[in-house]
């Protein structure tokens, strides 16, 4: 008797986590242009720091066949992003007025940044799927035949 046993693909939390994170800290620095040294230079280069890390993200999760992450990235990223938003609002108009301008980037900024995300990443994520199913994915690469146990 022969078994036979499918590996699907491996987790890629780490991976989006830690992209949520570093898109919590380009939004950070976007925002707080002109107030603690960051010049209008770092804050075009962030915007397109995070549209190519987006990209590299979203093709790497066709690659590694986890098209359905890229539905549930932006929503993590929108969380790790609020306390980005109100530091950076904090720093532009002070506690009291950071409060509130931070509830409204918080929700209405971070809602449309998201949504660029999930474009974004679902459309490279597409993309790297089929690059990855025409160079070398198959299914019989994900097939492994185990031994009978002896007992």
């Amino acid at each position: 008797m022969l078994m036979v046993q499918r590996f699907g693909p491996r987790p890629v939390a780490v991976g989006v986590f830690a992209w949520s994170l570093v898109m919590g800290l380009c939004f950070f620095v976007a925002r707080s242009v002109h107030h603690i040294g960051i010049s209008s230079s770092a804050s075009f280069t962030a915007y397109w720091f995070a549209g190519m890390l987006t990209v590299l993200v979203g093709s790497w999760l066709g690659w590694r066949r986890r098209t359905g992450t890229a539905f549930v990235a932006p929503l993590l990223s929108w969380v790790v992003l609020v306390p980005f938003a109100f530091a950076s609002e904090f720093l532009r108009a002070g506690f009291l007025g950071g409060l509130w301008r931070g509830f409204f980037v918080a929700i209405f900024v971070g809602f449309i940044v998201s949504a660029l995300e999930a474009v974004v990443l679902i459309a490279f994520a597409m993309l790297g799927r089929m690059a990855g199913g025409m160079l070398h994915h198959s299914d019989l690469s994900e097939s492994v035949i185990l031994p009978p146990r002896l007992r």
